[in-house]
C-alpha cells in the first residue's frame, strides 16, 4: 500500500496542476486513513494533517467526509478504468467489451486495498450503516450501471432497459465467484492472470449464450 501511495504522489508532483496535486494527495491520505482507522474514526482534520494541508483546503475539495469517501472509492475504480470513458463502442463486438471490462473488474476485486475497503465497510454496518450505501453506489452500483448502459446501447444486443440491468447484475455476480468471498473472509485464494482471463471469458460466453437463448425463445 505504501509504495502505491508514494508512486501516486510522485506522479502528481511531476505533471499535475497544484490544485489537482493537492486533491490527489488528500485522496491518498484519506484512503490510507479509512483503511487503517475505519470510516467513523477518521476525521477531516486527520486527513488534513496526514496530507500536510489545512482543514479548509480539504473542505475546498470535498464538502464533507461522505463526499471524500465516495471520491476515494470512485478514484480506485478509475485506476482500473472502470468508467464510461473506457467502455467500448456501442458498435463493437460485445464479447470483446465484456471480456475487457470483466477482466478489469476481477483485477479490482483482487486488489488488496479494495478487499480491505470491503472489510472496513462491513465493520461499519452496526454503527454507521450509511457507509455501506455510499460504497455500494460509488462502487458496485456504478460498475453495474456502466455495463447495463452498454448492453442496452450496443447495436448487436439492443436489450431493453430491464433486461440490460438484469444481465449486467448477473455478469457481476458470476464474476465474483468463490474467490471474492474467500478474500473477504481472509481465506487463501489464488488466481493467475491466465486463470482470470479464462474465468472472465467463460462468464462472458455464458451470459451472451443466455441472452441469445432468451431472444430466440
Amino acid at each position: 500500500m505504501e509504495s502505491n501511495i508514494s508512486s501516486e504522489k510522485s506522479v502528481a508532483k511531476a505533471g499535475r496542476p497544484k490544485s489537482e496535486e493537492k486533491r490527489l494527495n488528500i485522496l491518498m491520505s484519506a484512503s490510507e486513513l479509512f483503511l487503517t482507522q475505519g470510516f467513523s474514526s477518521t476525521s477531516m482534520a486527520m486527513v488534513a494533517t496526514k496530507a500536510g494541508v489545512s482543514k479548509q483546503t480539504v473542505y475546498s475539495h470535498f464538502s464533507n467526509k461522505d463526499a471524500l469517501f465516495t471520491a476515494v472509492i470512485d478514484y480506485k475504480c478509475q485506476q482500473y478504468q472502470l468508467d464510461e470513458a473506457h467502455m467500448g463502442s456501442i458498435n463493437q463486438d460485445p464479447r470483446e467489451v465484456m471480456i475487457m471490462f470483466g477482466n478489469q473488474i476481477m483485477s479490482l476485486l483482487q486488489d488488496e486495498q479494495a478487499i480491505a475497503m470491503h472489510r472496513v465497510v462491513i465493520g461499519e454496518l452496526a454503527t454507521n450503516p450509511h457507509v455501506a450505501e455510499l460504497f455500494y453506489i460509488a462502487g458496485p452500483q456504478n460498475g453495474m450501471q456502466l455495463m447495463s448502459d452498454y448492453l442496452e446501447k450496443n447495436t448487436q444486443l439492443a436489450l431493453d432497459h430491464k433486461k440490460a440491468k438484469y444481465w449486467s447484475c448477473a455478469f457481476f455476480n458470476m464474476l465474483k465467484g468463490d474467490f471474492h468471498l474467500r478474500s473477504l473472509l481472509g481465506l487463501p485464494y489464488s488466481m493467475s492472470e491466465q486463470q482470470q482471463l479464462e474465468e472472465v471469458t467463460k462468464v462472458t460466453d455464458h451470459i451472451l449464450h443466455m441472452i441469445k437463448h432468451e431472444r430466440d425463445c
